[in-house]
């Protein structure tokens, strides 16, 4: 931060502006005050300063501000971590199908580097999810990726696809149920919403969705599932 103190008008404009950040569902459309701090947050050096050092101190870190708003990422451990127990109660099993499925998606809507440099939506749909993660677990060289990302896969491939409660809903036990919770997930994130013209089972991804993926880019799951999706790419042209 510059070495001019921040005025109280400052600070609380800053403050109001990661409050927007951290409704999720909150957008910055034309007119809004989020619009209008989101405007300050890109042109005004200051101000950002501001910002960016009350973001820190609250254990958050600014990604960006993609049309979607400003993108706050908690540090682990932090009071704004997110954590699977806030979803509901899972044994480990379920835990690790989770995770694999939410690798996943990111897998299948970004598997080019230049993707991340791209505002435009991406769909994803939850058959075509699970679909490429029981085609991707068998094909993915796993042999660099950490244990608990193997097991997932284990886990994952000895899944049924489907099956289904006496009242015709999918049933927890199945991927298809995996992959409907954490695409249910990623909406009260605020990194999806639900695509209802499009139908029940489909979603947007956000920027905010987007920007997360592009700085957890890197890890040895996510590029081994992201080789899968583009050699299906190339198998498909």
């Amino acid at each position: 931060m510059t070495s001019v103190a921040a005025d109280l008008t400052e600070v609380r404009a800053a403050a109001e502006l990661i409050q927007f950040g951290l409704a999720r569902r909150v957008r910055p459309v034309e007119g809004s005050e989020y619009r209008r701090l989101l405007d300050r947050y890109r042109g005004e050096l200051r101000f950002k300063d501001v910002v960016d050092t009350m973001a820190e101190g609250l254990g958050l870190e600014v990604l960006g501000t993609p049309r979607a708003g400003i993108v706050l990422v908690p540090e682990p451990g932090g009071p704004f971590a997110t954590r699977l127990g806030d979803l509901r109660t899972m044994d480990q099993q379920e835990k690790l199908v989770f995770g694999l499925v939410l690798v996943g998606i990111a897998a299948y809507a970004y598997p080019n580097d230049v993707d991340f440099d791209d505002p435009e939506t991406r769909l994803v749909e939850v058959t075509a999810i699970e679909e490429f993660l029981r085609t991707a677990v068998a094909a993915a060289d796993l042999g660099d990726v950490e244990e608990r990302a193997r097991a997932a896969a284990e886990v994952y491939a000895d899944l049924p696809a489907l099956v289904l409660t006496s009242t015709g809903r999918r049933a927890r036990g199945c991927t298809l149920r995996a992959v409907e919770e954490v695409c249910a997930w990623l909406v009260a994130q605020g990194a999806a919403r639900e695509a209802t013209s499009l139908g029940p089972d489909t979603f947007h991804l956000t920027d905010h969705f987007r920007l997360l993926v592009a700085d957890s880019a890197g890890t040895a799951a996510l590029d081994a599932l992201r080789a899968v999706r583009r050699e299906a790419a190339e198998t498909v042209s």
